[in-house]
């Protein structure tokens, strides 16, 4: 088990103190998984941008060593911000904004910003090589405000592409494509766009599942709505009606990566066995709940844990599932009934896993910790997460999912952290994250109604993290 603590998470990976966000540089050389992510060090309520790094085989031991990029040179300033690693000849290309806020009167949109883009190698994700800055302000089209960053490279056919998230003068949201025959000289091809979907795209993350090909971004300025868009930034995927590498204007529908309350900015990357794994940031830049109780513990937000992706081959969406090596965690079975509903509280450990399945065609309600529910509405296909408790949600409210036409619940698979819950939904087509903090004198419970007939519950361990001093 990792360090004992009032809500220090057990299995989801946090930040060593002060702040983290953004995932960056996610990749996998010479069987070791690289998750870099962007992080204050000094401040749990955020500041100039880092990135630290951990490091893993089997998603199980894992070493932080420490910081991997600082702001120390003329081109990032003032924060190193999120990024992507492409890997290719034993050798990671580890690409980055990095942000300038000039001194005088700007408003740091539309004038007194750069967003660099920025490149650095490393064969070990420890040592890093002398900066290289690839792209200026004035390699961009001059119709974009100062709002551009977050570059993921990828390589298809032998051309290297780059994706770039940025804000138009007219603030709209869009991306821009570049390629490269070297991965250092980039030439601007063409926009990926959509109309009046929001001011401004990040984190934009264009691969391919199968014959499918998706767009991942997180926009800011959608209108919240009551069972879509409800956080105040949201992230998600458009599925290509064309190749988005020669038609910008191949954008499908738009569906959310997760309904929960804390969950922005994804990326993901291809493992060496082919997987596509995603892992997003728990938590949301700007969001009224942004008050968590680890603040006065000294840091603050985690990554969620990783999730491979698959494709529903009669939908085309996309299903998320924790990866296999989470299974690994799983210590016990310390609750299971069959053909029976269970009214009476189960009484849990601070980390547990739970199954769900046999659902019936009848509304259901499931409570967790006394004070987080989950019910279903089956007339209107509405599945709804509500905190009835302040102090465990601590600002946090309420969020809806309606499900497809005729779909039904056929499954639920829980994962409960000591401060966060990962709730994954008919085989991963809806997943909702969020955290929540039980009181740490108290036990921890769930009470289910009618409704469910198979339950299965695993008391977790939780993942080991050696901390080594290589920076």
């Amino acid at each position: 088990m990792r360090e004992n603590g009032k809500y220090v998470p057990q299995f989801h990976l946090m930040p060593p103190g002060g702040w983290l966000n953004d995932p960056n540089g996610l990749c996998q050389l010479g069987g070791v998984h690289h998750i870099f992510f962007q992080y204050t060090p000094d401040d749990p309520r955020g500041g100039d941008k880092y990135w630290g790094h951990y490091e893993t085989k089997d998603y199980v031991q894992y070493r932080y060593t420490g910081i991997f990029l600082r702001p120390d040179c003329r081109a990032d300033q003032n924060g190193v911000f999120s990024g992507s690693a492409y890997v290719e000849n034993n050798e990671m290309f580890l690409y980055y904004t990095g942000n300038v806020e000039k001194d005088g009167e700007y408003d740091y949109v539309y004038s007194g910003r750069e967003g660099n883009t920025i490149l650095v190698t490393s064969a070990d994700g420890i040592h890093a090589s002398t900066k290289e800055w690839l792209l200026h302000d004035e390699d961009y089209p001059d119709t974009l405000s100062n709002h551009v960053r977050d570059p993921k490279v990828f390589c298809e056919n032998g051309i290297y592409y780059m994706v770039l998230g940025a804000r138009t003068k007219k603030d709209e949201g869009c991306v821009m494509l570049y390629t490269s025959d070297d991965k250092r000289n980039w030439k601007f091809d063409h926009f990926i766009r959509k109309a009046d979907f929001g001011y401004m795209w990040e984190c934009p993350d264009l691969f391919r599942l199968g014959e499918e090909q998706y767009l991942s971004l997180s926009p800011q300025g959608l209108q919240s709505e009551e069972f879509r868009y409800q956080n105040i930034y949201q992230s998600g995927y458009f599925r290509a009606t064309a190749d988005l590498i020669k038609n910008g204007d191949g954008l499908g529908d738009f569906t959310e990566w997760d309904y929960g309350f804390d969950f922005y900015a994804p990326q993901t990357y291809a493992d060496e066995a082919g997987r596509r794994i995603l892992i997003g940031w728990m938590g949301v830049p700007d969001a009224v709940y942004d008050h968590d109780p680890t603040i006065a513990q000294g840091w603050q937000h985690m990554l969620t844990i990783p999730r491979e992706l698959s494709v529903c081959q009669k939908t085309k969406r996309i299903l998320q599932n924790p990866i296999r090596e989470m299974e690994a965690l799983r210590k016990e079975e310390i609750c299971s009934a069959d053909g029976i509903s269970l009214s009476d509280p189960i009484r849990l450990p601070g980390c547990y896993e739970m199954l769900l399945s046999g659902f019936g065609n009848e509304d259901f309600r499931i409570i967790f910790d006394e004070g987080f529910v989950l019910s279903y509405d089956v007339g209107n296909q509405v599945l709804c997460f509500r905190f009835t408790e302040e102090t465990l949600g601590y600002g946090r409210t309420e969020r809806k999912i309606r499900l497809l036409p005729k779909e039904r619940i056929t499954d639920m698979r829980i994962l409960a952290d000591t401060c966060c819950m990962e709730i994954y939904i008919n085989g991963g087509a809806y997943v909702f994250t969020t955290k929540l903090f039980p009181a740490p004198d108290k036990e921890r419970t769930v009470q289910l109604s009618q409704g469910t007939s198979k339950v299965s519950v695993y008391a977790l361990s939780g993942v080991a993290i050696e901390k080594v001093s290589c920076t």
